[in-house]
């Protein structure tokens, strides 16, 4: 049996509430509201996300975060390992 941890779980989580709508781009309050996590650890897991290159973060009225790629082109493993 494979033992994940929170923060994987909550990255599989938020990866897949973006996976949804890929076209959009998702504030991170809005994440923390949809998959009701606290804000800071959505932002946390969302950091290592993009760090990662599963994801990517732009800055300002427009930004968010978005896939860096098309969602079937992540798999769980590289979710594994971003988190």
């Amino acid at each position: 049996m494979l033992k994940l941890s929170k923060m994987t779980d909550y990255a599989a989580v938020v990866m897949a509430r973006i996976a949804r709508e890929p076209d959009s781009a998702h504030a991170a309050i809005d994440l923390a509201e949809s998959v009701q996590l606290p804000h800071p650890t959505v932002s946390k897991t969302l950091k290592a996300l993009v760090r990662a290159g599963l994801l990517e973060s732009r800055r300002g009225a427009l930004g968010g975060y978005r896939l860096a790629r098309p969602a079937s082109h992540i798999n769980g493993s590289a979710i594994i390992s971003a988190s």
